[in-house]
């Protein structure tokens, strides 16, 4: 078998298979989201409400209503290509994990196959990630991340135009998510909804990898032996089972969670006329051949009306802060206690410690936010330092901020 020579052009024989390898390689991902197919630049995608309703009967003419509108938002897929050289034959071990010298028996046919959609695989593993984080860039720029808009970039802009927010009832902002609190803030998202939308079906709440293991970490410390807590992974929201959580590689160090429905998450392609190619062809390069594959993809919300869509936004917290006095000067020279009221911006309360080497004639104890400060006494001497200072710590107890506080006591007269 030649096999540069059977490679050469079997892009064309093999050109359906190529093209739907993308849907093929994110199938994990796209199970969960509405694939529209034969869309080449932009389509009007939507849907129809109204507010027309049943009512008691009327004898006396129709009474008809008019309360429905259209509404459609643009799904645009922009067309990309790869033009990329490879080795056939180290493509043929990385794909069969031996050398092309100790080929076994191998039907010419499989070979081309396996080979071409192996190429056409590596080229599509980026689009699992650009679906969220991708934006277009003008002039196009080179990689899949600036091929067209994804979520993230839909979102973003959208909620700069006003068209997602807090007062549409389409947006929130929460904290952001830890194994402390992954369950209420999922839960927070949740109650947030519209009412029509947690009335849907197949209702999906797309999160990242990262988020989804600190809410089973916050399962297992939570929920303790109910019944559907017998397994450690979690893929759906324990207080509505219709709710499932689903991981995101595009997520993945994503700010936004988004709550909606597999119909409202439209993906975009073409798959269906000549102007997507593929081939694998010689080049200029003597040792390689060339791969070429174009085709149309592109992301949209069908709606972003809070019945279809709910945008979560994590918000990074304040930093905690504790507060109070950071100097308690003028001690008397005798010895004695002085107490301070301290407060933690995260109510965690807070521990002291004397942070002064050497400072022995001060110490601290802690009741509730009330730090007692205890000095004995200071005799005059020629050579001591007057006042004599220590540094005391108060830290929150959550261990995540603390003050300095600064203490000084006057030396007795002669």
């Amino acid at each position: 078998m030649n096999l540069e020579q059977v490679l050469v052009n079997s892009g064309a024989k093999f050109r359906k298979e190529i093209l739907a390898m993308p849907v093929v390689a994110l199938e994990k991902t796209l199970k969960h989201m509405t694939i529209r197919k034969g869309v080449r630049g932009d389509e009007t995608v939507g849907g129809y409400a109204s507010g027309a309703e049943l009512r008691p009967y009327k004898s006396d003419g129709k009474g008809a209503t008019d309360t429905g509108a259209f509404f459609g938002r643009t799904l645009t897929t922009y067309l990309g290509d790869v033009v990329e050289e490879f080795d056939p034959y180290q493509l043929f071990s990385t794909v069969y994990g031996e050398s092309f010298s100790s080929l076994t028996e191998r039907k010419e046919a499989d070979v081309v196959r396996d080979m071409a959609l192996a190429m056409a695989k590596h080229v599509s593993s980026k689009l699992g990630k650009a679906l969220f984080g991708a934006a277009r860039t003008t002039p196009a720029g080179s990689t899949t991340m600036t091929l067209f808009d994804g979520f993230d970039t839909i979102a973003a802009t959208e909620i700069t135009a006003g068209n997602i927010g807090v007062a549409k009832g389409n947006y929130g902002e929460f904290d952001t998510i830890t194994a402390a609190n992954a369950g209420d803030v999922l839960k927070a998202i949740y109650a947030s909804a519209s009412d029509e939308l947690k009335e849907s079906e197949n209702l999906k709440m797309y999160v990242s990898q990262a988020v989804l293991d600190k809410y089973e970490e916050w399962c297992l410390a939570t929920l303790g032996a109910v019944a559907y807590n017998q397994t450690y992974a979690q893929n759906v929201l324990h207080f509505n089972r219709n709710v499932e959580i689903v991981p995101m590689v595009g997520l993945k160090g994503s700010s936004y969670i988004y709550f909606s429905t597999k119909d409202n998450m439209l993906v975009g392609m073409d798959q269906q006329s000549d102007a997507e190619k593929a081939k694998i062809r010689e080049c200029d390069n003597p040792k390689a051949l060339q791969f070429f594959m174009c085709l149309y993809w592109g992301v949209q919300f069908q709606s972003i009306k809070p019945e279809f869509l709910f945008v979560a936004k994590q918000t990074a917290a304040s930093d905690p802060t504790v507060t109070g006095d950071n100097l308690i000067d003028g001690l008397a020279a005798t010895a004695g206690s002085t107490v301070r009221t301290y407060a933690t911006s995260d109510g965690s309360g807070v521990t002291a410690a004397v942070t002064t080497e050497g400072a022995t004639w001060l110490t601290v104890s802690v009741s509730g936010n009330k730090v007692t400060f205890t000095r004995t006494a200071y005799a005059h001497a020629e050579s001591g330092d007057n006042p004599r200072i220590a540094t005391v710590r108060v830290s929150a107890k959550s261990g995540a901020a603390y003050l300095d506080v600064t203490v000084k006591q006057a030396m007795a007269s002669e």
